[in-house]
C-alpha cells in the first residue's frame, strides 16, 4: 500500500498520454460496427453464480482505485467466500499482499485468458480508456454458444471520474455588496442528466468508452452486464488528486497551503472506500433497471474548505488563495499531474440517485465517510498516515544516568540522538527549546505569553529556567505541526510520575478512597496565550538500565573534564541516580507504582510498548534492539537513513584504509629516508676510515724514507752513474756487484 502509485488518483500515467485523445479509433469503430447479439432477457442471474468462487478482475492492482478496491474486497467479504483476486501491475515491484493472480500488461494471451475466467473485470477509464476498450473486445467477440461448459456470468464495470462533466461546471457568483464570490445555486447533476455531460477537452476519449460499455456492452445480458460509475473526487486511504497537498504539509515544505482561485467552488466528492463498495455492490447485484450511476457523498464542502481542513490537522491552519499559474508550479514542484488542477476547479453538485438501490442510503451503516471530507478529517488524516507509513513516532528514552551514552572508538554515541537522526523525527532538547521560546515573538502586545516568562526567567546570567515554563515550553512544542506529523523523541522527561501525569494525556490512578480527578480545560484571560493541550503519550518507552557499578566505570572512561560536561560528576551521578530511584520506587506494598509504571498502565491511552534494554551490551546489539522494536522509519523516503548509515560506514571504512594506506606509505617513506640516510653515514664513515689509514701509512713509511735517503739513495745513485760511464754487457748485475762491495758492513 506504500507503492509509488498509490494516491496517483487514478490519473493517466506519462506512458498513457499518447493514447487519451487518440484512442485506437479503429478499436471504436470496430465495435461500434459490430452486430448486436440475440437478447434472451433472461433474468440477470449472480456475478460468480453456480455456487464457484468469486473471480474479480482489476486492472492496475497497484493504482490508487484498484489498491483499494482488493483490499476492500478480501477485507469484506462474508466468511467462506473470500473472491480470487487477478489483475495487471503498473509496476511490478508493487504487488498487493491480497493479490491472488498478477499479468502482465504486455501478456496479451495471458490477460484474454484471465478476463475471460473472471466475474467480475473493473477497469478505470480516466487511467485506462485503450486498455478498457480492449477489455470489452474480448468480451463481446468472446462467442459463450461455443462454449457452453463456461457458466461464468460477467460483470464489467468502467469507473469513471468528474473529468467527463468537465464542461458542466458552472461559473461562480459574485459575491453580495462586493464580498467574495460563492459557487450560487447549482444545477444537481444525476444519471438522468448523462446525455448532457461534457467532456474536458482532453478527456473526449474516455467519454467514447464510457458511451461504448454502456450502448454495446449489454448486449448479452444473460451473459455480460456492463456498467459505468462515475465517481466524484476520490479521497481517503493513501489520498489521490489531493495527495499533494497533504504530502506538502506532513513534510512542512508548505506551511501556508494554496487554494486554487477563490476556492469557493463546490466539487463533488467521495471517499475510495465507499467507491470501491459501490463498485463492489453493483457487481454484486447486478442491477437490470440502470447500468450507470453517479457515485458521490453527502458532503458539500468548497475546496476551499477543504484545503482550510488539511492545513488545520496537519499544519496550523494557514492557506492562502492562488491564480492558475502559481498553482500549477505548486503541481509541478510536487510531480502531481496538471490535470489535478482542473478537477479541483470544477463547481459542480451532482446526486447519488442510486444510492438506496446500492445500499448506500442516507442511513446505510456502509458508509465510510457519508457526511464528507470535512465532517471526517480527523479519520481521513489517520487513514493517510497509515497507507502511506508516516505514522508518527513517538519515543521516549528513560533510565539512570549515563545508560543513554556508549562510548565507541571515535567517541560516544547518544542513544536518543542517533534514533532521531536515523528516523528522522525531533529530537527535543530543553536547552535549545529555551532559545527557540525566547526567539518567538510576542503572542499578544501588552500580553504574558510563555516567550515573555522565559526571557524574564532567565534576565540574569546562569538563571535555571522553573520547571513549570519547562513543562510548557515541552508540551507546546509536542502540539507543533512537525511533532504531529513525523513525531518526538524525549531523553529522560520528565523525569518523574507528578510531571508525567501533568505532561501527557494519561490515565492517573486516584490513592484508594479518593475520586480520581476530573480534568479541567483552563481559560486564557486576556491578551494572554491560550494553555497548551495534554501531549499524546509516547508510544514506545525505551526502559534503559545497567549495573551502578558498570555505569560509574564508563563514566569513569570519559574523564573528568568530558563526565563534568557531561553533567555527570560523581557527586551529580549519585543525585540523578537517587531520583531515578525515587522516581520508581514500589508503593508500601511493593508493587510497582513508578514512572515507569504509568506508561504500562497507558497501554489504552497510546503508550503500546515499554521495551526494557540493558546498556552493558555491544552498541550493535542495543541499537538492533531499538529498530526491531520500532520498525522502518516512516517517512516518504524510509531506506535514506539506512543509505545515509551504509554510506557514512562505507565512508569510515574508506576513511580508515585511506588513513592505513597513508601510514603505510609515510611509514615506507620514513624508512626509505633512514636507509638512505645510513647508507650515507656508512659512505662517510668509509672514506674517512680510508683517509686515516692514508694518514697512518704515511706516518709509519717516514723512518724507512729517512734511511733510504741517507744511506741508500746516494750509493744507488753511484752505481747508476757507473754504470752509465762504463756500460757493462749485464747492467743490472754490474749494478749488484756495485752495491755489494759498497757495503760498509763488508769494508
Amino acid at each position: 500500500t506504500n507503492g509509488r502509485r498509490v494516491g496517483e488518483g487514478g490519473v493517466p500515467s506519462e506512458r498513457r498520454e499518447a493514447d487519451r485523445g487518440e484512442l485506437g479509433r479503429s478499436e471504436v469503430g470496430e465495435l461500434e460496427r459490430m452486430p448486436p447479439k440475440k437478447d434472451d432477457k433472461a433474468p440477470p442471474p449472480a456475478a460468480g453464480g453456480g455456487g464457484k468462487q468469486l473471480k474479480i478482475f482489476i486492472h492496475e492492482l497497484d493504482g490508487y482505485l484498484g489498491n483499494v478496491l482488493g483490499d476492500v474486497a478480501k477485507k469484506h467479504a462474508a466468511e467462506g467466500e473470500q473472491p480470487i483476486i487477478c489483475g495487471s501491475l503498473i509496476d511490478p515491484r508493487n504487488k498487493p499482499t491480497w493479490a491472488d493472480e498478477v499479468v502482465r500488461g504486455d501478456d496479451i494471451l495471458g490477460l484474454k485468458k484471465a478476463l475471460l475466467a473472471s466475474d467480475v473485470i473493473v477497469y478505470d477509464l480516466t487511467s485506462s480508456p485503450k486498455e478498457a476498450t480492449s477489455a470489452l473486445k474480448i468480451l463481446l467477440k468472446y462467442d459463450y454458444a461455443e462454449n457452453p461448459e463456461d457458466e461464468t456470468e460477467k460483470v464489467m464495470i468502467g469507473v469513471s471520474s468528474l473529468l467527463s462533466w468537465a464542461g458542466n461546471s458552472e461559473p461562480l457568483v459574485d459575491g453580495v455588496d462586493g464580498g467574495p464570490p460563492t459557487s450560487g445555486e447549482l444545477n444537481i447533476l444525476t444519471t438522468q442528466n448523462a446525455d448532457e455531460r461534457k467532456a474536458h477537452p482532453d478527456y473526449k476519449a474516455q467519454v467514447a468508452v464510457e458511451n461504448l460499455v454502456v450502448k454495446k456492452g449489454n448486449v448479452r445480458k444473460d451473459k455480460l452486464r456492463t456498467y459505468v460509475v462515475w465517481s466524484g473526487l476520490a479521497y481517503g486511504c493513501g489520498e489521490g488528486v489531493l495527495h499533494s497537498l497533504f504530502k506538502c504539509s506532513w513534510l512542512g515544505t508548505h506551511k501556508v497551503l494554496p487554494i486554487l482561485g477563490s476556492g469557493a467552488n463546490k466539487v463533488p466528492m467521495i471517499h475510495v472506500q465507499d467507491l470501491a463498495g459501490v463498485v463492489l455492490n453493483v457487481a454484486k447485484t447486478r442491477p437490470a433497471d440502470f447500468s450507470t450511476v453517479v457515485a458521490v457523498d453527502r458532503g458539500e464542502a468548497t475546496i476551499g474548505e477543504v484545503v482550510k481542513a488539511i492545513s488545520t490537522v496537519l499544519q496550523s491552519g494557514e492557506v492562502k488563495n492562488v491564480g492558475p499559474d502559481e498553482y500549477l508550479a505548486f503541481m509541478t514542484e510536487e510531480k502531481e499531474p496538471h490535470i489535478n488542477s482542473v478537477q479541483l476547479g470544477l463547481n459542480v453538485k451532482m446526486a447519488f440517485d442510486r444510492a438506496e438501490a446500492l445500499n448506500y442510503g442516507p442511513e446505510s451503516e456502509s458508509w465510510v465517510s457519508g457526511n464528507g471530507f470535512v465532517a471526517n478529517i480527523d479519520k481521513i488524516v489517520e487513514e493517510y498516515r497509515k497507507w502511506r507509513g508516516v505514522v508518527p513516532i513517538r519515543v521516549l528514552f528513560y533510565g539512570p544516568p549515563a545508560t543513554g551514552m556508549h562510548p565507541t572508538e571515535d567517541g560516544k554515541v547518544m542513544l536518543a540522538r542517533d534514533f532521531a537522526e536515523e528516523y528522522q523525527v525531533n529530537y527535543i532538547s530543553v536547552p535549545e527549546l529555551v532559545e527557540e521560546f525566547k526567539a518567538m515573538a510576542p503572542f499578544a502586545e501588552g500580553g504574558t505569553d510563555l516567550s515573555t516568562k522565559i526571557q524574564e526567567a532567565t534576565a540574569e546570567e546562569g538563571a535555571v529556567v522553573p520547571e513549570e515554563l519547562v513543562q510548557e515550553m515541552v508540551q507546546r512544542k509536542l502540539q507543533q505541526p512537525a511533532c504531529r506529523n513525523q513525531g518526538f523523541v524525549l531523553e529522560n522527561f520528565p523525569e518523574t510520575r507528578e510531571a508525567a501525569e501533568a505532561l501527557f494525556d494519561v490515565d492517573t490512578i486516584p490513592a484508594e478512597g479518593e475520586a480520581p480527578p476530573e480534568e479541567e480545560e483552563a481559560a486564557a484571560g486576556e491578551g494572554q496565550e491560550p494553555p497548551p493541550k495534554k501531549a499524546p503519550l509516547p508510544t514506545t518507552v525505551f526502559s534503559l538500565y545497567a549495573e551502578e557499578e558498570f555505569l560509574l566505570t564508563r563514566i569513569a572512561a570519559l574523564g573528568e573534564e568530558e563526565a563534568a560536561a557531561q553533567g555527570l560528576t560523581e557527586e551529580e551521578f549519585q543525585t540523578k541516580m537517587a531520583a531515578y530511584n525515587a522516581a520508581n520506587a514500589p508503593d508500601e506494598e511493593g508493587q510497582p507504582a513508578g514512572l515507569v509504571e504509568l506508561y504500562r498502565q497507558n497501554q489504552a491511552k497510546g503508550c503500546e510498548q515499554v521495551v526494557e534494554i540493558v546498556v552493558d551490551n555491544p552498541l550493535e546489539f542495543v541499537q538492533d534492539k531499538i529498530r526491531m522494536s520500532i520498525g522502518e522509519p516512516r517517512n516518504y523516503d524510509p531506506n535514506k537513513s539506512r543509505r545515509e548509515r551504509e554510506a557514512k560506514a562505507a565512508a569510515d571504512v574508506a576513511r580508515k584504509e585511506a588513513d592505513a594506506a597513508a601510514k603505510k606509505a609515510a611509514e615506507d617513506e620514513a624508512s626509505r629516508s633512514e636507509r638512505e640516510e645510513q647508507a650515507r653515514l656508512d659512505a662517510d664513515r668509509l672514506q674517512k676510515l680510508q683517509e686515516e689509514e692514508r694518514e697512518s701509512l704515511l706516518l709509519r713509511s717516514q723512518p724507512m724514507r729517512k734511511y733510504l735517503m741517507d744511506n741508500v739513495l746516494p750509493t744507488l745513485t753511484l752505481g747508476l752513474q757507473e754504470v752509465a760511464k762504463v756500460r757493462p754487457n749485464d747492467p743490472i748485475d754490474f749494478l749488484a756487484e756495485y752495491l755489494f762491495n759498497a757495503d760498509p758492513q763488508l769494508t
